[in-house]
């Protein structure tokens, strides 16, 4: 290939993928002590150092502005002896190409057999669901071939090289040192945990599904956890996460789901990658949305009892302006009612908040069983501070998309002003309705997606970056034709951008 070829790439994949959250790459910094990345557009290149010997994983593009980068990290191209290559594909072999700046023209690649066959020519990659052949790639690199299993060591450091077949036929993953795992194309992580990548560009998915099946095994099987990291979507060293839908694949012909608020809208656009970060921040792992949703609420009473309730001149203010004047306080009164004052059954509220609405009406409601549901902590010790010691009220930590509850457990289940931020609001209505008993009733209000535009600009720009709002959000036509399709019985509400309801299962 050639620098031409990836500047192509870099035009026609910015244009092809732009604004589905798709590719989330680090920027140019340090994960630990041990381990630096490189950004190249949406690829990031690794760097292992570990008693003055550093090893590199993956040789990104053919780009220019590699060695400026490096030098961000104080790593310099001539310490570079040993590379290894997950796989040949453009943007993971593009500095050791013949006719790349031969920053590491004397490194030995160490790669798998299999893979080396893209590059003698024995075998063509092929992408876009098979359509299209890769040029070959030429590389005039010393190389080291490797089988699945094999262990070596360079100086004191410790590689294990395992092969995960699928995105390309001879992917391999490199376990360092029993602590880091380098998995370049086999895993893409999304909002809600770790896929088998992009679709569109696997030779086999259903094998790169049955690889991430043997490559989870293996790490169980020893009992570590090493931090993962992709070659596009960051890190993790949660294996619940890394492997939460190995069975699924990336799909890249749309917009991924849930939301990401962090995911860029152009992977391409390095503007936030910048030489005083590299230096200054540590790059984070890759969490849930639900995580990003727990930090975006911490310590947030303030905004709850203020803003919410509408407390001052300046919050009325904010309502007024982007929320077409909406009460909530008004809007809570209303579905507090449909709540019969002397109700003695199971209720649940999900998610709590802060009790700010409901305080009053829960504790009169001596008689039921009330559990109080957040996925913030911070949000629940604080409901739990207002409501005090009430012992027909209990607090549970939990997530909406998994209710720690039984089938047909609830009587009612309550939603104030919640659902905005629940990442997979489809699980949350199919939840709701598990836990409900036949006649029990679901109560809620929630923000759908309004025709205000200032309304739209400040969720979608402004607080679902927070993570405070998870979008999509229905419609209100799309809201009722769920409703109606889970209840037999639906009385419906609007008011300004929010709508409340009352339904019977």
């Amino acid at each position: 290939m050639s620098r031409k070829a990836s500047n192509f790439q870099r035009v026609v994949m910015s244009w092809g993928y732009r604004g589905k959250e798709i590719f989330k790459p680090l920027n140019t910094g340090w994960i630990d002590d041990n381990t630096a990345c490189v950004r190249e557009w949406i690829a990031n290149i690794f760097f292992y150092t570990k008693n003055g010997t550093t090893i590199m994983i993956d040789a990104g593009y053919n780009y220019e502005r590699l060695a400026e980068k490096m030098s961000w990290l104080d790593i310099s191209p001539s310490a570079i002896k040993h590379i290894l290559i997950t796989h040949q594909d453009t943007d993971h072999v593009g500095a050791v190409e013949r006719d790349s700046d031969g920053l590491f023209k004397d490194a030995k690649l160490y790669i798998s057999g299999i893979e080396n066959k893209y590059m003698t020519g024995e075998k063509r990659r092929r992408v876009i669901f098979g359509m299209y052949k890769l040029p070959l790639v030429k590389s005039d690199n010393e190389r080291k071939l490797l089988n699945d299993g094999d262990v070596f060591y360079i100086d004191d450091i410790k590689v294990e090289a395992i092969l995960v077949p699928g995105h390309t036929w001879g992917h391999m993953v490199y376990l360092i040192d029993d602590a880091y795992l380098f998995t370049g194309d086999s895993i893409w992580f999304g909002a809600d945990g770790g896929y088998s990548f992009i679709n569109a560009l696997a030779e086999d998915n259903e094998l790169s599904k049955r690889s991430l099946v043997k490559l989870e095994k293996i790490l169980r099987d020893r009992g570590i956890s090493p931090k993962v990291i992709t070659g596009h979507t960051g890190w993790s060293d949660d294996l619940d996460f890394v492997f939460a839908h190995k069975d699924q694949v990336c799909n890249s012909l749309k917009k991924q789901k849930p939301h990401d608020p962090n995911a860029p809208f152009d992977g391409y656009d390095e503007r936030e990658d910048t030489q005083y970060r590299a230096r200054h921040e540590k790059l984070a792992k890759a969490e849930p949305v639900t995580d990003k949703i727990r930090s975006a609420y911490k310590s947030s009473k303030n905004i709850y009892d203020e803003v919410l309730t509408q407390g001052n001149i300046w919050s009325k203010l904010y309502m007024k302006i982007f929320w077409d004047g909406t009460d909530d306080n008004d809007v809570a009164k209303r579905v507090l009612e449909y709540i019969p004052d002397d109700f003695n059954g199971n209720l649940l509220d999900v998610p709590v908040g802060t009790a700010v609405f409901t305080e009053k009406k829960w504790r009169s409601l001596s008689a039921s069983k009330i559990t109080c549901l957040d996925y913030s902590t911070d949000m629940l010790e604080q409901a739990k501070a207002r409501l005090g010691d009430c012992g027909h009220i209990s607090f549970v930590q939990g997530d909406v998309g998994k209710l720690p509850l039984s089938d047909a457990d609830c009587d009612i289940v309550l939603s104030m002003n919640g659902f905005h931020a629940f990442p997979e609001k489809k699980k949350a209505f199919r939840e709701t309705w598990r836990v409900l008993k036949p006649g029990g009733m679901f109560i809620a209000c929630f923000y759908i997606k309004g025709k205000n535009r200032r309304t739209d600009w400040l969720v979608h720009r402004v607080l679902s970056k927070k993570g405070w709002f998870t979008p999509p959000f229905p419609t209100e036509t799309q809201l009722l034709k769920i409703l109606h399709r889970l209840y037999r019985e639906v009385e419906y509400n609007t008011d300004g951008s929010i709508v409340y309801f009352r339904c019977v299962k």
